[in-house]
């Protein structure tokens, strides 16, 4: 049997496929597009003002945040119930050494006494209110997702927005109590269940809604396929790669990622490479961009990342096979694929630079 081995270098650290030939999913970034360098220290933080604004550089739809109470019932946006992974003491920029509840915190004293951790002293900021991080949204044209229990930040958002934002929770009452006064897109947070037990449902909540999983083991093309039929939506949360691959796949109509990249038509890449006829692939590092590379291959083959991420592929050779990553200042590890019996029929790679792409800052 034949086998055919290739490998590139290519600026990557993980990415996201999708065979979806005609359109991509609805691009959400997860709590901002938020960055890290390579010693996983954040640079841009997450659930920041900045982040809202990279998301917007970068292309994406809209973005979702975390939205809880601080003990005297200010909503601010933070993921964790503790302090301790994201802030530092602003007095000195130390880290926290115990435990500290965002419950447990006054507004004034997270506002005096905590910044968000990052590299880059200018965005060390407080952690934000929701009203701030929706004025960002609001000022930077994206559209907020909040991931939220409280009724309050939905009206909040219903004042600011009209019905254009995206009310997303596991508290079906929630989405129902927001409905009395919002036709907003509702994503209902699920981890099982047939396509008919979760469209009963949804029916409940009724306009413009569908389904948010974390399990990557339910969304296959037939699940997909019946909630989409009917009119609703289905959205791949946070799924690591490459079942965020195979979730693109089998039709997911809403992606909320940490790295995936799907440019948009305004999008245009600065150079397009064709790995096929072995072309090289530029050297020099893009301060902030993204790739997507075209792939169409007949058989089986398996697409390595780094010598670490394997994705496999199986394909008939008609559809077109599209991976897409943001990156910030990386180096250029490898891309190999390899398979027996396989045709490779077309791989190219567009490299968009997005450093001076405009933000309404």
């Amino acid at each position: 049997m034949k086998k055919l081995f290739l490998t590139f270098l290519f600026g990557l650290i993980a990415i996201g496929i999708s065979a979806q030939a005609k359109h991509f999913p609805t691009m959400f970034a997860h709590r901002g597009c938020w960055t890290m360098n390579e010693e996983k220290e954040f640079v841009i933080p997450e659930n920041s003002v900045a982040a809202v604004a990279m998301a917007k550089k970068m292309g994406y739809t809209g973005i979702e945040c975390d939205v809880h109470y601080t003990k005297d019932k200010v909503m601010v946006i933070l993921h964790d119930n503790t302090l301790n992974r994201t802030t530092r003491l602003a007095k000195d920029y130390s880290p926290l050494k115990e435990p500290v509840k965002l419950s447990d915190v006054t507004f004034e004293e997270l506002r005096n006494n905590y910044v968000l951790a990052s590299t880059n002293p200018e965005l060390r900021t407080p952690v934000p209110t929701l009203k701030e991080l929706l004025d960002e949204c609001k000022k930077q044209g994206i559209v907020p997702m909040l991931h939220s229990a409280l009724e309050e930040s939905f009206r909040m958002a219903q004042e600011m927005f009209g019905d254009g934002w995206v009310c997303f929770t596991s508290d079906q009452k929630q989405i129902q109590k927001a409905r009395e006064f919002s036709n907003c897109i509702a994503l209902l947070a699920i981890n099982d269940g047939t396509p008919e037990a979760n469209i009963e449902r949804l029916k409940t909540i009724g306009g413009h809604c569908g389904i948010s999983t974390m399990n990557y083991k339910l969304l296959t093309s037939e699940f997909c396929q019946a909630m989409t039929s009917q009119g609703y939506i289905v959205q791949a949360s946070i799924f690591p790669a490459p079942h965020e691959a195979k979730g693109q796949r089998n039709g997911i109509t809403y992606q909320l990622t940490d790295f995936s990249f799907m440019p948009t038509s305004q999008q245009k890449p600065i150079q397009t490479i064709n790995l096929k006829k072995k072309e090289t692939l530029p050297d020099e590092t893009i301060g902030m961009g993204g790739f997507l590379i075209e792939l169409k291959v007949k058989g089986k083959a398996q697409l390595t990342i780094d010598g670490k991420t394997t994705y496999p592929i199986e394909s008939d050779g008609k559809e077109t096979l599209y991976i897409g990553h943001r990156f910030f200042d990386r180096s250029l590890p490898a891309i190999t694929i390899q398979g027996e019996d396989m045709k490779l029929k077309k791989m190219k790679v567009k490299v968009y630079d997005l450093t001076h792409s405009p933000s309404n800052d």
